[in-house]
């Protein structure tokens, strides 16, 4: 049965999650692909240092923090631009905190991102391309 297009229309924009919710789904479909490619979660949505890191996770013996960049169809950017100057400085911190407040901190550790875009489903969005980029930026420099 197809589904006229005036109606998918409709439900596609009453569908539609706000910036924060699909923002939660990003980080949500990051984690289970990041965990299909050989990653183990350690925690999610930490919040230190007057910063937040979207995901933790570990690969062999290398600490993995995570920042995801959800994009919804029509953006401007991929989710990796929007990774200003202010954000990785936050970001820094929060990592920082993070390593200090482990009883011992790992030898190997890095910062990833990932951009998760969406495309409007009929029920909702879907998942058009998730963009992992190991080692993102330094977090010592």
């Amino acid at each position: 049965m197809r589904v006229p297009k005036g109606i998918r229309d409709w439900l596609s924009t009453r569908l539609r999650p706000g910036a924060r919710a699909l923002g939660r789904l990003g980080e949500r479909h990051a984690a289970r692909y990041l965990a299909r490619n050989g990653l183990e979660l350690l925690a999610s949505n930490v919040h230190l240092a007057g910063g937040e890191i979207d995901l933790v996770f570990r690969q062999g013996r290398t600490l993995v923090f995570v920042e995801v960049k959800s994009t919804s169809e029509g953006s401007w950017s991929r989710g990796f631009e929007r990774i200003d100057a202010d954000k990785r400085r936050s970001l820094r911190r929060a990592c920082g905190a993070y390593l200090q407040s482990l009883p011992r901190r790992p030898r190997t550790y890095r910062l990833d991102a990932v951009s998760v875009s969406f495309t409007a489903g009929l029920l909702g969005p879907r998942v058009r391309e998730i963009l992992w980029e190991k080692g993102f930026f330094p977090i010592d420099g």
